[in-house]
C-alpha cells in the first residue's frame, strides 16, 4: 500500500509541474487529479475488502476443526449412549426414568437454553407427539456461573456441590439432581420432566431422537 501510494503521489507531483510549466492547458491537471483520486479510492477499498476477506477466510479455516472435533465427540457419546432396540419406538432410560414414545406419533422436538429465575442456565430438549395430552421435558440445569469463565462465583458453586453431595450421602437421597418444579406451574402442566446431569448427555439424547424421527428406526438411549 506504501508503495503504491507514493507512486500516485509522485504522479501527482509531476502532473502539478507540468501545468505550472505550460505543458498542459489549465483544466487538465484538475481532471487528471480527480481521476487519480478516484483510482486511488478504488484501489485503497479493493485492498480492504480483499484484506477483510482473505481474515473471514482464516476465522472459517479456524473455527471448522473446532466445530468438526465437537461433531465427533457427540457421535462418539451417542454410540456410547445408544444400543439397538424396537424400530418402532425410541426409548429413554434417563437417571431411573423411562420414557417411550413411537417414531411416527413424534410431531415435533426442539432444544433450546434459556435462563431461569435465581441464575440458573437451562438447557432444554421437548418432544411434542401426535395427539398426546402432555409434552415431555428433559434438560440440563445448572448455575450461570458455571457457564462463564471461572471466577470466584464458580469456586461458591463448586463448594455447594460439595455440601450437597456430602449431605446426600449422609441421608442417602440424590435431592440436587431430581427434577426441579415450581407448584403448580409445571406440576399440573400436563408436562412429563427428566433431568439429566451432564450436558454432553443431553447433546447426544438430541441427536439420538432427532435421528430416530428422521430415519423412522427407534432406538434404546440410556443415561445413568
Amino acid at each position: 500500500m506504501s508503495t503504491a501510494a507514493n507512486a500516485i503521489a509522485k504522479f501527482l507531483r509531476e502532473k502539478i509541474s507540468s501545468f505550472r510549466t505550460g505543458q498542459r492547458p489549465p483544466f487538465m491537471p484538475m481532471l487528471l487529479i480527480m481521476k487519480t483520486l478516484s483510482l486511488c479510492f478504488f484501489l485503497c477499498t479493493s485492498f480492504a475488502l480483499l484484506a477483510q476477506g482473505q481474515n473471514q477466510t482464516n476465522n472459517n479455516n479456524q473455527n471448522t476443526p473446532d466445530a468438526d472435533q465437537r461433531q465427533q465427540e457427540l457421535e462418539a457419546r451417542v454410540k456410547e449412549l445408544e444400543s439397538k432396540g424396537n424400530d418402532r419406538f425410541w426409548q429413554g432410560n434417563i437417571n431411573g426414568g423411562e420414557i417411550m414414545v413411537a417414531v411416527d406419533r413424534i410431531g415435533a422436538i426442539s432444544k433450546t437454553q434459556y435462563l431461569l429465575d435465581g441464575g440458573l442456565l437451562c438447557t432444554e430438549v421437548v418432544i411434542d407427539t401426535l395427539g398426546g395430552q402432555s409434552l415431555t421435558r428433559i434438560y440440563h440445569v445448572v448455575p450461570a456461573s458455571e457457564a462463564v469463565a471461572a471466577n470466584a462465583a464458580t469456586k461458591i458453586v463448586d463448594r455447594a456441590k460439595e455440601v450437597l453431595d456430602n449431605n446426600a450421602a449422609r441421608t442417602g437421597s440424590k435431592l440436587h439432581e431430581l427434577v426441579q418444579k415450581s407448584y403448580p406451574a409445571t406440576t399440573h402442566a400436563h408436562t412429563v420432566e427428566f433431568r439429566v446431569m451432564q450436558l454432553q448427555d443431553l447433546e447426544a439424547l438430541y441427536a439420538s431422537l432427532k435421528n430416530a424421527w428422521t430415519s423412522g428406526k427407534g432406538r434404546n438411549f440410556t443415561v445413568q
